[in-house]
Protein backbone atom coordinates (compact mmCIF):
# COMPACT_ATOMS: atom_id res chain seq x y z
CA UNK A 1 0.00 0.00 0.00
CA UNK A 2 1.16 3.28 -0.97
CA UNK A 3 1.86 6.00 1.42
CA UNK A 4 -1.03 8.39 1.27
CA UNK A 5 -3.44 5.34 0.91
CA UNK A 6 -2.21 4.52 4.06
CA UNK A 7 -2.29 7.48 5.74
CA UNK A 8 -5.96 8.21 4.04
CA UNK A 9 -7.00 4.88 5.84
CA UNK A 10 -5.02 6.09 8.92
CA UNK A 11 -7.20 9.56 9.18
CA UNK A 12 -10.90 7.38 8.55
CA UNK A 13 -9.95 5.28 11.10
CA UNK A 14 -9.06 7.84 13.44
CA UNK A 15 -12.27 9.93 12.45
CA UNK A 16 -14.60 7.31 12.94
CA UNK A 17 -13.25 6.04 16.31
CA UNK A 18 -13.98 9.33 17.54
CA UNK A 19 -17.34 9.95 16.16
CA UNK A 20 -18.53 6.48 17.59
CA UNK A 21 -17.00 6.64 20.70
CA UNK A 22 -17.65 10.69 21.41
CA UNK A 23 -16.30 12.05 24.24
CA UNK A 24 -13.82 8.40 24.75
CA UNK A 25 -12.15 9.06 21.15
CA UNK A 26 -11.45 12.27 22.28
CA UNK A 27 -10.05 11.23 25.72
CA UNK A 28 -7.76 8.77 23.58
CA UNK A 29 -6.24 11.55 21.20
CA UNK A 30 -5.48 13.47 24.20
CA UNK A 31 -4.05 10.25 25.99
CA UNK A 32 -2.01 10.16 22.63
CA UNK A 33 -0.49 13.30 23.15
CA UNK A 34 -0.05 13.43 26.90
CA UNK A 35 2.30 10.10 26.18
CA UNK A 36 4.62 12.67 24.04
CA UNK A 37 7.78 13.51 25.56
CA UNK A 38 8.14 17.72 25.65
CA UNK A 39 11.15 19.72 25.74
CA UNK A 40 10.81 19.01 29.54
CA UNK A 41 10.73 15.64 30.10
CA UNK A 42 13.54 15.25 27.17
CA UNK A 43 15.29 17.56 29.76
CA UNK A 44 15.09 15.54 32.07
CA UNK A 45 16.67 12.18 30.69
CA UNK A 46 19.46 14.71 30.16
CA UNK A 47 20.01 15.66 33.77
CA UNK A 48 19.39 11.71 34.89
CA UNK A 49 22.64 11.30 32.28
CA UNK A 50 24.53 13.99 33.93
CA UNK A 51 23.63 13.10 37.34
CA UNK A 52 24.52 9.19 36.78
CA UNK A 53 27.96 10.80 35.56
CA UNK A 54 28.22 12.59 38.45
CA UNK A 55 27.59 9.58 40.70
CA UNK A 56 29.64 7.13 38.30
CA UNK A 57 26.21 5.21 38.15
CA UNK A 58 25.53 3.95 34.52
CA UNK A 59 22.94 2.21 36.06
CA UNK A 60 20.90 4.83 36.71
CA UNK A 61 19.84 5.83 32.90
CA UNK A 62 17.19 4.13 31.72
CA UNK A 63 18.55 2.70 28.31
CA UNK A 64 16.96 0.66 25.86
CA UNK A 65 17.83 -2.61 25.83
CA UNK A 66 19.80 -2.36 22.71
CA UNK A 67 20.91 1.08 22.98
CA UNK A 68 23.90 2.46 20.59
CA UNK A 69 26.49 4.32 22.66
CA UNK A 70 29.35 5.54 21.50
CA UNK A 71 32.29 7.94 22.83
CA UNK A 72 34.70 10.05 20.23
CA UNK A 73 33.45 7.68 17.76
CA UNK A 74 33.87 4.00 19.41
CA UNK A 75 31.03 2.17 20.32
CA UNK A 76 31.47 0.93 23.72
CA UNK A 77 29.02 0.43 26.81
CA UNK A 78 27.47 3.22 29.15
CA UNK A 79 30.55 2.67 32.34
CA UNK A 80 32.81 2.72 29.31
CA UNK A 81 32.08 6.14 28.28
CA UNK A 82 31.75 7.48 32.14
CA UNK A 83 34.94 8.43 33.40
CA UNK A 84 35.47 8.04 37.60
CA UNK A 85 36.84 11.45 38.22
CA UNK A 86 33.75 13.66 36.85
CA UNK A 87 32.56 15.93 40.09
CA UNK A 88 30.04 17.93 38.99
CA UNK A 89 28.78 20.03 35.42
CA UNK A 90 29.22 23.22 35.66
CA UNK A 91 28.39 24.84 32.45
CA UNK A 92 25.49 23.60 30.26
CA UNK A 93 22.58 23.94 27.59
CA UNK A 94 20.10 21.96 25.79
CA UNK A 95 18.42 21.82 22.24
CA UNK A 96 15.71 19.38 21.75
CA UNK A 97 13.25 17.72 18.94
CA UNK A 98 10.08 17.09 20.50
CA UNK A 99 8.83 15.71 17.28
CA UNK A 100 11.91 12.82 17.08
CA UNK A 101 13.08 12.46 20.70
CA UNK A 102 16.42 13.97 20.22
CA UNK A 103 18.41 16.03 22.24
CA UNK A 104 22.12 17.99 22.05
CA UNK A 105 23.97 19.40 25.04
CA UNK A 106 27.28 21.11 25.30
CA UNK A 107 28.62 21.16 29.17
CA UNK A 108 31.68 21.36 30.60
CA UNK A 109 32.35 19.07 33.95
CA UNK A 110 34.74 20.05 36.62
CA UNK A 111 36.96 16.78 37.97
CA UNK A 112 37.97 16.12 40.99
CA UNK A 113 41.74 17.37 40.29
CA UNK A 114 39.95 20.52 39.43
CA UNK A 115 40.67 19.84 34.98
CA UNK A 116 37.72 19.99 32.37
CA UNK A 117 36.01 17.76 30.16
CA UNK A 118 33.86 19.87 27.29
CA UNK A 119 31.45 17.47 26.57
CA UNK A 120 28.83 17.37 23.50
CA UNK A 121 26.31 14.94 24.27
CA UNK A 122 23.80 13.67 22.00
CA UNK A 123 20.86 11.01 23.16
CA UNK A 124 17.63 9.80 21.16
CA UNK A 125 14.80 9.18 23.28
CA UNK A 126 12.06 6.57 22.54
CA UNK A 127 9.29 4.95 24.69
CA UNK A 128 10.56 6.23 28.04
CA UNK A 129 14.21 4.99 27.09
CA UNK A 130 17.31 6.18 25.54
CA UNK A 131 17.95 4.26 22.67
CA UNK A 132 20.90 6.25 21.08
CA UNK A 133 23.76 7.90 23.40
CA UNK A 134 26.51 9.82 21.01
CA UNK A 135 29.14 11.34 23.06
CA UNK A 136 32.09 13.72 21.80
CA UNK A 137 34.52 15.13 24.89
CA UNK A 138 37.57 16.57 25.16
CA UNK A 139 40.14 17.63 27.13
CA UNK A 140 43.07 20.24 27.16
CA UNK A 141 45.39 18.63 24.35
CA UNK A 142 42.63 16.71 23.05
CA UNK A 143 42.49 19.19 19.94
CA UNK A 144 45.51 21.03 20.32
CA UNK A 145 45.22 24.24 21.09
CA UNK A 146 41.86 24.80 20.40
CA UNK A 147 41.17 24.97 24.42
CA UNK A 148 39.85 27.17 27.23
CA UNK A 149 36.82 25.61 28.69
CA UNK A 150 37.02 28.18 31.48
CA UNK A 151 35.94 30.61 29.37
CA UNK A 152 32.15 28.55 29.70
CA UNK A 153 30.41 30.28 31.81
CA UNK A 154 27.62 31.78 31.59
CA UNK A 155 25.42 30.64 28.64
CA UNK A 156 24.69 33.05 25.64
CA UNK A 157 21.38 34.26 25.35
CA UNK A 158 21.27 33.23 21.92
CA UNK A 159 21.47 29.58 22.93
CA UNK A 160 18.64 30.05 25.06
CA UNK A 161 15.98 32.00 23.68
CA UNK A 162 12.20 31.09 22.67
CA UNK A 163 11.73 32.38 18.92
CA UNK A 164 7.95 33.70 18.52
CA UNK A 165 6.36 31.00 16.26
CA UNK A 166 5.91 33.38 13.34
CA UNK A 167 9.64 34.15 13.07
CA UNK A 168 11.08 31.13 13.94
CA UNK A 169 13.08 29.00 10.42
CA UNK A 170 12.28 26.05 9.12
CA UNK A 171 13.41 22.43 10.18
CA UNK A 172 14.84 22.39 6.78
CA UNK A 173 16.01 25.82 7.07
CA UNK A 174 18.13 25.84 9.96
CA UNK A 175 20.18 22.55 8.03
CA UNK A 176 20.50 24.78 4.95
CA UNK A 177 22.50 27.22 7.15
CA UNK A 178 24.46 25.22 8.79
CA UNK A 179 25.17 23.30 5.39
CA UNK A 180 26.04 26.73 3.71
CA UNK A 181 28.69 27.11 6.58
CA UNK A 182 30.03 23.92 5.48
CA UNK A 183 29.88 25.06 2.05
CA UNK A 184 31.98 27.90 2.37
CA UNK A 185 34.45 25.43 4.07
CA UNK A 186 34.79 22.77 1.53
CA UNK A 187 35.15 25.92 -1.38
CA UNK A 188 36.94 28.26 0.23
CA UNK A 189 40.54 29.30 -1.44
CA UNK A 190 38.66 27.98 -4.93
CA UNK A 191 37.29 29.20 -7.56
CA UNK A 192 34.23 27.79 -6.39
CA UNK A 193 33.75 29.65 -3.20
CA UNK A 194 30.51 30.15 -1.69
CA UNK A 195 30.16 32.47 0.94
CA UNK A 196 28.33 31.53 3.76
CA UNK A 197 25.76 33.49 5.62
CA UNK A 198 26.92 34.71 8.88
CA UNK A 199 26.83 37.84 10.80
CA UNK A 200 29.52 40.25 11.30
CA UNK A 201 29.38 39.49 14.50
CA UNK A 202 29.50 36.17 14.99
CA UNK A 203 31.34 34.30 17.65
CA UNK A 204 32.81 31.04 17.38
CA UNK A 205 33.61 29.16 20.23
CA UNK A 206 36.33 25.84 19.92
CA UNK A 207 36.16 23.63 23.23
CA UNK A 208 35.48 27.00 24.96
CA UNK A 209 38.17 29.15 22.70
CA UNK A 210 36.97 31.82 21.18
CA UNK A 211 37.72 32.25 17.80
CA UNK A 212 36.07 35.14 16.22
CA UNK A 213 33.50 38.11 17.16
CA UNK A 214 36.62 40.00 19.05
CA UNK A 215 38.97 42.44 18.20
CA UNK A 216 43.18 41.14 17.95
CA UNK A 217 46.23 43.20 17.31
CA UNK A 218 43.70 46.40 16.13
CA UNK A 219 42.06 44.53 13.75
CA UNK A 220 38.26 42.40 14.16
CA UNK A 221 38.78 39.19 13.32
CA UNK A 222 35.58 37.87 11.63
CA UNK A 223 34.25 34.71 10.58
CA UNK A 224 33.72 35.29 6.92
CA UNK A 225 37.19 36.56 6.88
CA UNK A 226 38.88 33.60 7.02
CA UNK A 227 36.98 32.24 4.80
CA UNK A 228 37.01 34.80 2.55
CA UNK A 229 40.84 34.77 2.80
CA UNK A 230 40.74 31.44 2.02
CA UNK A 231 42.59 30.05 5.04
CA UNK A 232 41.13 26.74 5.22
CA UNK A 233 41.39 25.67 1.97
CA UNK A 234 42.39 21.93 1.43
CA UNK A 235 39.63 20.96 4.03
CA UNK A 236 37.67 17.97 3.76
CA UNK A 237 34.23 18.44 5.99
CA UNK A 238 32.87 14.59 5.51
CA UNK A 239 30.63 12.12 7.18
CA UNK A 240 28.18 15.17 7.83
CA UNK A 241 24.81 14.83 9.87
CA UNK A 242 22.05 17.16 11.23
CA UNK A 243 21.06 15.03 13.91
CA UNK A 244 19.24 17.18 16.28
CA UNK A 245 17.47 20.55 14.91
CA UNK A 246 15.57 22.11 17.50
CA UNK A 247 13.00 24.96 15.77
CA UNK A 248 12.35 26.80 18.69
CA UNK A 249 15.45 27.94 19.80
CA UNK A 250 16.93 28.28 15.83
CA UNK A 251 19.70 25.76 16.76
CA UNK A 252 20.63 22.95 14.82
CA UNK A 253 23.27 20.20 15.80
CA UNK A 254 25.78 19.14 12.72
CA UNK A 255 28.46 16.50 13.52
CA UNK A 256 31.29 16.21 11.29
CA UNK A 257 34.91 15.15 10.26
CA UNK A 258 37.61 17.63 9.73
CA UNK A 259 39.96 16.19 7.44
CA UNK A 260 41.86 17.17 4.28
CA UNK A 261 41.58 16.45 0.72
CA UNK A 262 43.72 13.92 -1.45
CA UNK A 263 46.85 15.94 -2.30
CA UNK A 264 46.31 19.08 -0.04
CA UNK A 265 48.55 19.73 3.03
CA UNK A 266 47.15 22.21 6.11
CA UNK A 267 47.51 25.57 5.76
CA UNK A 268 47.67 26.43 9.45
CA UNK A 269 48.55 24.39 12.64
CA UNK A 270 44.90 24.93 14.05
CA UNK A 271 43.69 22.53 11.03
CA UNK A 272 46.26 19.89 10.93
CA UNK A 273 44.77 17.25 12.13
CA UNK A 274 42.14 15.13 11.49
CA UNK A 275 38.68 15.65 13.96
CA UNK A 276 35.77 14.52 14.90
CA UNK A 277 33.34 17.56 15.91
CA UNK A 278 30.06 17.86 17.25
CA UNK A 279 29.24 21.97 16.07
CA UNK A 280 25.78 23.87 16.93
CA UNK A 281 24.29 26.77 14.69
CA UNK A 282 22.31 29.47 16.94
CA UNK A 283 20.15 30.59 13.49
CA UNK A 284 17.77 33.56 13.42
CA UNK A 285 16.19 34.46 9.89
CA UNK A 286 18.58 32.64 7.81
CA UNK A 287 21.70 33.90 9.51
CA UNK A 288 23.97 32.13 11.73
CA UNK A 289 25.10 34.20 14.89
CA UNK A 290 26.33 31.94 17.43
CA UNK A 291 28.67 28.74 16.75
CA UNK A 292 29.84 26.11 19.80
CA UNK A 293 32.06 23.16 18.54
CA UNK A 294 33.44 20.54 20.52
CA UNK A 295 36.66 18.97 18.57
CA UNK A 296 38.62 15.81 19.44
CA UNK A 297 41.07 14.50 17.28
CA UNK A 298 40.56 11.64 15.38
CA UNK A 299 42.18 9.65 12.14
CA UNK A 300 40.53 9.83 9.26
CA UNK A 301 41.01 6.42 8.94
CA UNK A 302 38.66 5.59 12.40
CA UNK A 303 35.28 5.10 12.33
CA UNK A 304 32.32 6.92 14.27
CA UNK A 305 29.93 4.50 14.40
CA UNK A 306 27.21 6.43 12.69
CA UNK A 307 25.94 7.01 9.06
CA UNK A 308 26.68 10.25 7.47
CA UNK A 309 23.21 11.97 5.79
CA UNK A 310 25.40 14.15 3.53
CA UNK A 311 28.22 15.55 2.00
CA UNK A 312 31.87 13.66 0.12
CA UNK A 313 33.62 10.99 1.37
CA UNK A 314 36.61 10.51 3.15
CA UNK A 315 39.77 12.60 1.56
CA UNK A 316 37.11 14.23 -1.27
CA UNK A 317 36.30 16.66 -2.99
Amino acid sequence: MNRIGASAIAGAVGLAAVMLTGGGGIAFAQSRDAERCDRQCLTRFVDTYFNALAANDPDAVPLASNAKITSNGRSMGLGQAFWEEADETVYRWDIVNERLGDTGTEAVIRNADGSKTVVMLRLKVADGEIAEVEVIKANEGDADRLWDADNLTEVSPALQLTIREAEQDSYYGLIAAAEGYWRAFQTNGTEDYHPAKLLPDLRRYENGLQTTGFVRDGQYVSAAAGFDAGRFIGRNLWDRRYPVVDTERGIVLSIVRFGLKDGMESQSVATSNDRLVGEFFAVKNGWIQEVHAVLSNLEDSEPTGWEPDYGPGRGGW
